[in-house]
């Protein structure tokens, strides 16, 4: 091939070197755009002219060159956040600038209160996700305030700023999971988080004086409780300790009676057979019995007569 360098100069070029070099570039960068590796934490999502054909896993992966094939990856593993109402200055704060026109929220009882929340996702279905919805954050965006609004309007204001924090944050993920499965957004949300709600500063002074009272009443219920858990079991325990002791002394009374009436019935059948005997053995038992406590016995016989009584002992005893 030749190629003019002047009116009557020519330079001859060598065309098979040419083309095999473009062919061989053109092979090399097709080659390269039929190749894509899908990270552990992404799935990749593979079109043909612009139409899904298929998922595909993490791993290394093949397709047709450019531009027939194209891959979107979408991380569906990793889990992203979402902030309402203020946004993050430095890794790790919470409340870093309020977004007023978000975080602004009007309750049930017409007071406005400020609230900030993260909503924490997942991207679970990639396909749905590419689909379905043109901008599927944003819309989780907006869906998340307006179920957040929406709460806090059923709501008085003194239960959101004190005891309502863990119900309000259930209750929001509940229905911004309805929500999203409702458009196929094929996101998954694994918590809300209300990282503050506050008043106005306006009246913060008044709300924080209220916000203490809350907290006095709950601690001194908390600790009414607990001394009634404490004295009533205790309480009950020496009730059930003397109803124990009156059974039992009732139980030997009605035992030691049932044994002298039964004893009374013996003795009373055997008077009846042997009067004589039976009072005499009356008699000696008694003495056996009485005996014993005496200090001295004095043994007296009337019939005797001593010449000298060394011991009036009938003066004595009279």
């Amino acid at each position: 091939m030749k190629i003019p360098v002047s009116r009557d100069e020519y330079i001859e070029v060598p065309v098979k070197p040419i083309v095999a070099g473009l062919l061989v570039a053109l092979v090399v960068g097709l080659g390269s755009t039929s190749v894509f590796q899908v990270d552990p934490e992404e799935e990749g999502v593979v079109f043909r002219f612009g139409k899904h054909i298929k998922t595909v896993s993490p791993g290394l992966h093949f397709k047709l060159p450019y531009p027939v094939d194209s891959v979107t990856k979408v991380p569906v593993r990793t889990v992203d956040v979402l902030e309402i109402g203020f946004r993050s200055t430095t890794r790790g704060s919470t409340r870093g600038g309020n977004v007023d026109e978000e975080s602004s929220m009007l309750t049930g009882d017409l007071n406005i209160v400020l609230a900030g929340f993260a909503v924490q996702f997942i991207r679970e279905n990639p396909t749905d996700f590419l689909f379905n919805v043109q901008d599927p954050v944003e819309t989780l965006r907006d869906i998340s305030q307006s179920v957040m609004r929406e709460i806090m309007g059923d709501r008085a204001s003194i239960p959101i700023l004190t005891v309502g924090r863990a119900e309000i944050q259930v209750r929001a993920r509940e229905l911004i999971q309805e929500t999203v499965n409702r458009f196929g957004m094929g996101i998954r949300v694994n918590e809300v988080n209300l990282t503050f709600v506050s008043p106005p500063d306006a009246v913060r002074s008044a709300f924080n004086d209220l916000n203490k009272a809350e907290q006095d009443a709950v601690r001194f219920l908390e600790e009414a409780s607990r001394e009634y858990q404490e004295k009533v079991p205790q309480a009950r325990g020496r009730a059930e300790r003397v109803v124990l002791e009156a059974e039992g002394f009732r139980e030997r009374r009605v035992r030691t009676a049932r044994g002298d009436a039964d004893r009374f019935v013996s003795i009373l059948t055997e008077f009846e057979q042997a009067p004589e005997v039976t009072a005499k053995r009356l008699y000696f038992e008694n003495l056996e019995k009485r005996l014993p406590a005496l200090k001295e016995v004095f043994i007296i016989d009337e019939t005797l007569s001593a010449p000298l009584p060394i011991l009036n002992l009938k003066d004595a005893i009279k």
